[in-house]
């Protein structure tokens, strides 16, 4: 059913669909997707972001597009472009200022909606930045969209791997292939052994263990960054990582 709703939506041009989740807030996710869509286009590959994230739609902002809204031509939706990554959130249809209140089936119906119209044309990859936990949209997703690999971020601190988890462990029930799990902002928590028993016990494969950067709060827009030594060399792990464990599946 999966796989027939991909051929007859707006993503049946897209090669790989890739979900970055967390079970805890404030770990990174946006920002990972954010840093995953420019390592893999700096590669070489045609990329688009869905930001799944409805009640904190922040990819925009981290690559310098919130303000521009996609275009709807005869109830079909044009992500916006930057950088040669296509885009879509929400962000720029509400204002900074409004709290966004969705139900669970207004939640479902929208991701159905959007899934269905928007024309990503041809892609090698869709990053899909969801949001976090295991509500509506996360589960809607896992019924929906044949995802061909899952991207697991956290921190090492005790809440975030608890929570985390819980998520990993729903993947494994819907037999959603996990390429692995980063740690993000390893320099800001002090580690236990919670980390090391975390993987041990979960069987889960480190793809990459990124520090907190200065320069990441000195400047919200990622593109900005991309000629930054450290950074440069994030980006690229980051994409071989992917890279390896997506074609190793596949």
């Amino acid at each position: 059913m999966k796989e027939l709703f991909k051929k007859h939506s707006g993503l049946k041009e897209v090669r790989f669909i890739l979900a970055v989740g967390s079970g805890k807030g404030g770990v990174g996710k946006s920002t990972l997707c954010a840093m995953l869509s420019l390592a893999l286009r700096e590669t070489g590959y045609y990329v688009g972001i869905f930001d799944l994230d409805f009640y904190g739609p922040n990819v925009g902002i981290l690559l310098g597009v919130e303000k521009e809204r996609p275009l709807i031509e005869f109830g079909k939706i044009k992500p916006v472009i930057t950088e040669g990554i296509k885009i879509l959130s929400l962000a720029p249809f509400v204002s900074e200022k409004e709290g966004i209140f969705m139900r669970g089936p207004m939640a479902q119906s929208l991701v159905r909606e959007l899934a269905e119209k928007t024309e990503w044309g041809p892609l090698d990859f869709l990053i899909l930045d969801l949001p976090p936990g295991t509500g509506d949209i996360f589960l809607t997703v896992l019924d929906l969209i044949p995802l061909d690999g899952f991207i697991l971020v956290t921190t090492a601190h005790k809440l975030a791997l608890s929570d985390t988890k819980r998520t990993y462990n729903l993947l494994k029930e819907n037999k959603v292939p996990v390429l692995g799990i980063i740690k993000n902002m390893k320099n800001l928590w002090k580690e236990g052994e919670e980390w090391e028993a975390f993987l041990n016990e979960e069987k889960l494969n480190c793809l990459l263990e990124i520090p907190f950067l200065k320069s990441f709060s000195e400047k919200e827009n990622l593109k900005n960054l991309t000629e930054v030594l450290e950074v440069k060399e994030i980006l690229k792990t980051l994409s071989n990582k992917i890279l390896e464990k997506v074609f190793r599946i596949h």
